[in-house]
């Protein structure tokens, strides 16, 4: 290994290798004393560079000039080659380096985009339309999921089928039939088989992977089929048997993936009949005589109030709507809010005490920018009043106050709002249960945490703030703790909900 006189000097020659460079940088972290001697090299490296040509005067005439500290000249060159030496260290800390303890890092290199009629097996990761995936496997049951990898590559997958992710530009497939769109960005694409792997080179190509036969068309451009040592080139129209290597091309067959070509026209069709089975249950929801309140964001578009839609609990007012703007909810008619500054909130005003509580929204976070960021929260904070919110975490919090402000209890989850998950609809759920005495947090209908209740005491929701929070013990300032993000479904019910009607909420 070259020491560091010597990689300093191939940097000021401009030999320096990458290798080299990595070597440096490593000197650096060990050896933080050896920025002082690269400053030295780098000073003394322009001195010569500025006074080379006086050396070459006669002796005579050097004795004639006065003697001079830097020009102007000398010390710009020292300033440019310690900009250079700055971006070369800047260079091998950004390409060597990992990142740091403090930065959010990511393990994910795919999106799911669609999800039409999805339904998973097992216990595997079920993500939702907009999650980011990260390496591992997905199977599924049946439905279609569009799959767009980070390096361009877009895939629509048909259960049944089992579909492993390996990186941003590589997957493997052990069963299911799948469409792949490859643009010139993504070229070198490839779906590894149990008979075989798929390399793409721009273009667009159809896979059936099944116990009886597997086969690859090819639609458009060209791809290349790998299997053993052998390599065989599919051109535009042509098609091969995966089952017995070297046989003769087929002839592309289109029809045989028609499923996965029409996705826009199942999506829509997908989403009109989820917002219809919406609409029904939702007429079943209102006649819950323990819903206190429950909005469904349907009202008049540009209206300023919120329609409390619960059939046994009219006199709860309606939420008067405050800064917030209308915007699309989870499908093409379906409404939401939107809440984006410190002035957004929708007030509502609910004079009832009770014994058990459960909070239900759908939700789509943009992101948890400080401490607090509310989905829920009584105005003040005192005398059993609730707050329900995110904590900048990622945390989902019930925060409960104690008799006359003595004391109050955070219940949390574990951090569960990464940035993976913003931009996505979700179901958020908590449960006071005063029989269990526990409280339960949900996600998207699965249990997510329970905690036992520290003091069990009736509940005291007053005025309160949807996705805002008001201090009301002084006028002159007050917290920012508003939530970032859009809002199209809120309901409280003053009865503990069990587990399987969380879930049926969450559909």
């Amino acid at each position: 290994m070259l020491d560091a006189d010597t990689l300093i000097q191939h940097y000021l020659e401009g030999t320096l290798t990458e290798t080299e460079a990595a070597a440096l940088h490593e000197q650096f972290q060990l050896h933080p004393e050896l920025g002082k001697q690269l400053l030295n090299h780098v000073s003394m490296d322009a001195m010569l560079r500025a006074t080379k040509p006086l050396i070459t005067m006669p002796s005579t005439r050097l004795a004639l000039m006065p003697k001079r500290r830097f020009t102007m000249v000398t010390l710009s060159s020292v300033a440019a080659l310690a900009a250079c030496a700055a971006l070369m260290l800047g260079w091998t800390w950004l390409r060597f380096a990992p990142a740091s303890a403090d930065e959010e890092t990511t393990a994910s290199v795919a999106v799911l985009t669609r999800a039409v009629n999805l339904q998973w097996q097992g216990d595997t990761m079920k993500p939702v339309a907009g999650s980011p995936l990260s390496p591992g496997w997905l199977r599924l049951k049946s439905g279609l999921a569009q799959i767009e990898f980070y390096q361009g590559a877009r895939v629509t997958l048909e259960g049944p089928a089992e579909f492993q992710l390996v990186s941003s530009g590589e997957a493997y497939c052990t069963t299911g039939k799948l469409s792949a769109h490859v643009p010139p960005q993504a070229k070198g694409f490839r779906i590894h088989t149990p008979r075989g792997t798929i390399i793409d080179l721009g273009t667009e190509f159809g896979l059936n992977v099944n116990p009886e036969s597997a086969e690859v068309h090819v639609f458009d451009g060209e791809v290349e089929l790998h299997q053993g040592e052998a390599m065989t080139a599919l051109k535009e129209g042509q098609a091969a048997s995966l089952i017995t290597p070297g046989a003769s091309t087929l002839m592309a067959d289109a029809t045989t993936f028609a499923s996965l070509r029409d996705l826009e026209a199942r999506a829509a069709e997908s989403q009109r009949v989820n917002f219809l089975h919406w609409q029904a249950r939702s007429t079943q929801r209102n006649a819950d005589p323990d819903l206190l309140l429950r909005f469904d964001f349907q009202d008049a578009l540009g209206s300023r109030t919120l329609r409390n839609h619960s059939i046994h609990n009219r006199a709860v007012p309606d939420g008067s709507i405050v800064g917030s703007a209308w915007t699309e909810g989870r499908w093409p008619g379906k409404q939401a809010l939107e809440f984006r500054n410190v002035s957004d909130r929708v007030r509502l005003n609910l004079p009832e005490e009770t014994a058990a509580l459960t909070l239900a929204v759908w939700v789509r976070v943009a992101g948890l920018d400080r401490a607090f960021n509310s989905l829920f929260m009584c105005e003040g904070w005192s005398n059993r009043n609730i707050h329900w919110q995110i904590t900048r975490e990622g945390k989902l919090r019930l925060g409960v106050a104690g008799i006359q402000g003595k004391g109050h209890h955070d219940y949390d989850t574990m951090a569960l709002f990464m940035p993976e998950r913003f931009g996505q609809w979700m179901h958020l759920a908590t449960v006071f249960d005063p029989v269990a005495r526990e409280v339960r947090h949900y996600i998207n209908g699965s249990l997510q945490a329970r905690e036992p209740v520290k003091n069990l005491f009736p509940l005291r929701l007053v005025t309160a703030e949807l996705g805002n929070w008001n201090n009301g013990t002084r006028s002159d300032r007050t917290a920012v703790r508003h939530f970032s993000g859009a809002m199209d479904e809120f309901a409280i019910y003053t009865r503990a909900l069990n587990d399987t009607e969380i879930a049926l909420l969450a559909e």
